[in-house]
């Protein structure tokens, strides 16, 4: 049996609550990490069936240089736990206006050479001197003038750059659809321009052989071996809190002791259900209450008898892909096309012990609402939307399915998050990086109740899905051992 009384608790071993647990453990706090799934990792845990492995649904990392993932790894000297590949080689491919699918000639690993990405957006030759100077302009803009973008959307910026359509669909649908999950018109230019930099610059298509998981399961051992307690299987009913402050956490397998609690577990869901409304000032309750969430990722698990795709992960897009607020809930409603990006991924191409021999699996995702109150019919129109897409793209894939799996919002919700809003709860990352909740404007680590942080996507992180995730981590480990520190020479 654990201990009760802890100088730490971190509630959910994501990325970022298991890479905060690692650090504070390795500084000497000590720490317990409860979990309530039997794995760790979160929106990226890892999962296995009949021989195959596979994170549990589309995640593709970025950037590859300088990548979070090793940094943490390697101060909690647990690297050898994992191993990151970058394979370079994708399949992502554009469908012209004659309703062609190209794919994405092969060039050499960190040589992209805008000319023929432009000759296979079909890009005019008029218009390819302004498409290179904007290109150029957006990669190696400064900070100074990027930071002064964080009130406007990215749709908004790059609509007044005047670049074609097909350039604006590559930018959007391939790039930043999937990096945050949300409409370019809602997405910010300040966060969006910035995690563009880092992957043309730093590269992108980094995964994890045994699925992403892994990463944070290594970050697990690290808080075990420095003297830590990590508590699968514990799923956190209450967050303790009284007299303006929290001092433990009430599990599935006991009720522990703690000054300082960080949560993993979303920032609504911590608010709304693990402290509760009445323990916070009404006006910050409604704040909380009025961030939105990134949308949702929805997709099929399709393990197949034999190997049909030769790359690793690709994108599916077109000129009539990018997503917009409006066009998202006009398509929910039935009243506009379903046509969007689709993001895949084949584990089994980067590791080969993700496929038993001779089979292949491939995962793919696609945008919905994050509400896990969807009914089967909504759904189900979703689903065959992307399905169409992927098919049209693949037309082989589909005699070789041995079996397929669908994953909802609801099934994200399930393992990873509790719907403390109605529609919301699926969401593939967290809140939103909308304008107005990215940069100057994220919520802070730090709960208007002493002792309680946040970690993970929803606050003190930027960048992109599980590196901002890890980015937090690192962030909120620090701004605890600072306030761990103070509250003991205070005493």
């Amino acid at each position: 049996m654990a201990d009760t009384a802890y100088d730490v608790i971190v509630v959910g071993a994501g990325f970022g609550g298991s890479a905060c647990a690692g650090l504070l453990a390795k500084r000497g706090l000590k720490v317990l990490l409860v979990e309530k799934n039997a794995r760790a990792g979160g929106k990226a845990m890892s999962l296995a069936k009949n021989g195959f492995t596979y994170t549990a649904w589309v995640v593709i990392g970025a950037p590859v240089i300088g990548n979070l993932y090793e940094a943490v790894a390697n101060e909690l000297d647990v690297a050898d736990l994992m191993k990151l590949v970058a394979p370079g080689r994708q399949g992502s491919i554009y469908k012209n206006a004659a309703g062609k699918y190209a794919r994405l000639p092969d060039m050499p690993v960190g040589q992209t050479d805008p000319n023929v990405v432009f000759d296979w957006l079909e890009i005019k030759p008029e218009d390819r001197d302004r498409a290179l100077a904007f290109f150029a302009h957006l990669t190696m803009m400064p900070a100074e003038e990027i930071n002064q973008l964080h009130g406007i959307s990215f749709h908004d910026w790059i609509t007044r750059q005047n670049v074609p359509r097909s350039l604006y669909a590559f930018l959007v649908s391939l790039c930043c659809d999937g990096m945050f999950m949300v409409p370019a018109d809602l997405l910010e230019a300040a966060e969006a321009i910035t995690s563009l930099q880092h992957m043309f610059l730093r590269h992108g298509g980094m995964f994890c052989q045994g699925g992403y998981g892994r990463v944070a399961e290594a970050y697990c051992e690290a808080v075990r071996r420095h003297g830590g307690t990590v508590l699968m299987k514990a799923k956190t009913e209450q967050i303790i809190a009284a007299d303006g402050r929290v001092s433990g956490v009430v599990t599935g397998q006991g009720t522990f002791t703690a000054p300082i609690v960080i949560s993993n577990a979303g920032l609504q869901p911590t608010v709304m259900k693990l402290v509760g409304e009445q323990h916070f000032d009404q006006k910050y309750v409604q704040y909380v209450k009025s961030l939105l969430p990134s949308w949702a990722l929805l997709g099929y698990r399709y393990f197949l008898r034999q190997p049909v795709l030769d790359v690793t992960y690709g994108v599916i897009f077109s000129d009539n892909s990018p997503w917009s607020l409006d066009r998202l809930n006009q398509a929910h409603a039935g009243r506009a096309s379903r046509e969007g990006v689709v993001y895949f991924e084949v584990p089994s191409n980067y590791d080969p012990a993700a496929a038993p021999p001779g089979k292949q699996i491939v995962m793919t995702g696609s945008f919905c609402p994050p509400s896990p109150q969807m009914t089967a019919e909504e759904i189900a129109a979703w689903a065959n939307a992307g399905e169409a897409i992927f098919f049209k793209a693949f037309p082989a894939l589909a005699d070789a399915i041995e079996d397929k799996e669908l994953y909802t919002p609801k099934d994200v919700s399930n393992l990873t998050r509790d719907s403390a809003i109605h529609g919301h709860g699926g969401e593939t990352i967290g809140l939103g990086q909308v304008v107005g909740q990215c940069g100057p404007g994220k919520p802070t680590v730090e709960a208007p109740l002493r002792g309680l942080f946040y970690v993970g996507c929803d606050a003190g992180g930027s960048g992109v899905g599980t590196q901002q995730a890890i980015e937090s981590g690192m962030k909120v480990a620090d701004a605890v051992l600072r306030y761990h520190q103070a509250s003991k020479a205070a005493a």
